[in-house]
């Protein structure tokens, strides 16, 4: 489903709620300016995600609350960054979050139940492009290093205890992440803590307890 077209479908049964959406998207973006992000980070970007921000435009933001008067009511929100701000927390993971090989053996991962799976880790993150923030500093990204740019999730504290395993995959592709996440009308998971609504294995729980009716749209997924 076209992006415009899944946006629409979640504001309509929103209003159809009583909800209204705050909805931005930013300026046009040509295929100068997407090369531009791109000689800046020296990635090419998915496909589906180029697609996006030609179609949408640079930088997208939709929000909605169910009451702003209560705390606990259930809100939705999706915000995609600009490409120049793509380009910057592109930058900032590489030279924070990740650890060069030569650093991953010195540290060792001690805290983790399976170091040597921890470094293996440490190595695939180096493929993964952040483009959605948590508020805890947990990210979606897309990696780069499979065909179709799979969605998964980086946990920011995945080496502090655990497995030694991050990126659990949310979606097979950007778009099926996007209408995917559509079907509950970007609502955040009901305790804001996303790995509470993973399923084994890969995937999220879509389904599930996390995301509230009425605010469900049947036959997205």
């Amino acid at each position: 489903m076209d992006c415009r077209v899944l946006f629409e479908t979640v504001r309509r049964h929103l209003n159809l709620h009583g909800i209204t959406c705050e909805v931005e998207t930013g300026s046009k973006v040509t295929e100068k300016i997407l090369a531009k992000a791109e000689s800046e980070t020296k990635i090419r970007l998915p496909g589906e995600l180029r697609e996006f921000y030609t179609t949408i435009g640079n930088g997208f933001s939709f929000f909605w609350n169910a009451d702003a008067n209560d705390p606990n009511s259930p809100f939705g929100s999706l915000l995609i960054p600009t490409l120049a701000d793509l380009v910057s927390l592109y930058h900032g993971w590489r030279e924070v979050a990740l650890y060069t090989p030569e650093k991953a053996e010195a540290y060792e991962f001690p805290y983790t139940d399976d170091p040597r799976l921890a470094k293996q880790t440490a190595a695939r993150m180096w493929f993964w492009l952040p483009i959605i923030q948590e508020g805890n500093g947990d990210l979606i990204c897309i990696d780069l290093a499979v065909p179709n740019g799979p969605v998964v999730f980086h946990r920011h504290d995945w080496l502090d205890g655990g497995t030694g395993d991050d990126g659990h995959l949310l979606a097979p592709s950007w778009r099926m992440f996007l209408t995917s996440w559509a079907s509950v009308c970007f609502q955040l998971p009901n305790n804001l803590y996303w790995p509470s609504s993973f399923t084994p294995g890969g995937g999220v729980a879509w389904d599930g307890e996390q995301f509230r009716d009425p605010y469900r749209i049947p036959g997205l997924v």
